[in-house]
């Protein structure tokens, strides 16, 4: 059974069970036991809440041991009884702090933003828009990711979950990164069977994105380009007012029925590709943690708070990659 005393007297067993650096994992300790009070305290005390505010059981766990079997949980998605024997805590208690700890970590991290689906005129939230200075090169990229769930026992939920593409049931996510690797925001997940430009409408990416930037997406939005307002610029040459997108949006050119790409067209494809294919590296990286690569066995009410808390591991990672190759080339 691991004990805080183990964990800290082998730091090589953090790397190998959750898949982070020890440091990292000292440091999401420290802020958890911070934050985590009044996380808890919010959520005992909401509104609605039957019970007494601060009533019902109290956790009896160290802080260390809950967030160590949260991120082993995640990491490997061994059964959850093992993975909490191996923290001396039972099933239940690991299931609990699979809602109640990762809300804490999620503060010791650079996580994306969540997209939620907008209801039809439901407005955008102002503070959910990037700026043109948090993108690297103004470039966004965009692709959606899947991943298999269980079969729903109900015919039509069947229907909704079961992806033609990928010939299984699957809950899909958007993801929005720029060049550099960064990844700015996810989707709230949606049932598999929702095609890409469906959930890119559902989310408003356009309307999340700034004036001036370019997005780049695979041959799944098409027609994205046609969503693009279009906004009055002075011409510095003539001096006349003109009407242009207030962003440009790049996807690749799909072969006719029955002809093919010119050279051209070819060339841009691969010019394309090659640059968005960082944001398919970033979805690589989230599904180095088991619970995003295999079958998800959880709850989908927790699905997006795990992809953004694996996110911002992500994003942690290429933070201190981007450090130390600045550090090198100096």
């Amino acid at each position: 059974m691991f004990t805080e005393d183990i964990l800290r007297q082998n730091p090589g067993m953090i790397k190998a069970f959750m898949g982070i650096p020890a440091e990292v994992f000292w440091m999401i300790v420290e802020i958890v036991s911070q934050v985590l009070p009044e996380i808890d305290w919010q959520r005992l005390d909401r509104e609605g809440r039957r019970r007494a505010s601060g009533a019902g059981r109290q956790c009896d766990q160290p802080i260390v041991i809950r967030v160590a079997a949260v991120l082993t949980y995640m990491r490997l998605h061994a059964p959850q009884i093992p993975t909490a024997l191996m923290y001396g805590i039972t099933q239940s208690d690991l299931s609990r702090d699979l809602r109640r700890v990762l809300p804490a970590i999620q503060v010791a991290l650079p996580c994306p933003q969540v997209w939620k689906v907008l209801e039809e005129g439901q407005e955008l939230d102002e503070t959910e828009k990037l700026t043109l200075e948090e993108l690297a090169q103004a470039r966004i990229l965009v692709d959606a990711t899947e991943q298999r769930v269980s079969r729903p026992s109900d015919n039509d939920t069947r229907k909704n979950y079961y992806s033609g593409k990928k010939k299984q049931f699957t809950l899909k996510t958007q993801m929005a990164s720029a060049e550099d690797h960064y990844i700015h925001a996810i989707s709230e997940c949606v049932p598999g069977a929702t095609h890409d430009k469906t959930l890119s409408d559902h989310v408003c990416t356009i309307d999340h994105l700034p004036d001036g930037c370019e997005v780049d997406a695979d041959k799944g939005y098409q027609g994205l380009a046609k969503q693009v307002d279009r906004v009055t610029v002075i011409n510095s040459d003539t001096g006349e007012a003109q009407q242009v997108a207030r962003l440009l949006v790049q996807t690749p050119f799909k072969k006719p029925k029955g002809g093919e790409l010119t050279a051209e067209q070819k060339a841009f494809n691969s010019a394309l590709n090659a640059i968005r294919v960082r944001v398919e590296h970033c979805i690589g990286w989230a599904k180095n943690w088991a619970i995003l690569s295999t079958r998800f066995r959880c709850a989908h009410s927790i699905y997006t708070s795990i992809f953004r808390t694996i996110c911002g591991f992500v994003n942690l990672q290429t933070l201190r990659w981007q450090t130390a190759k600045a550090a090198n080339s100096a």
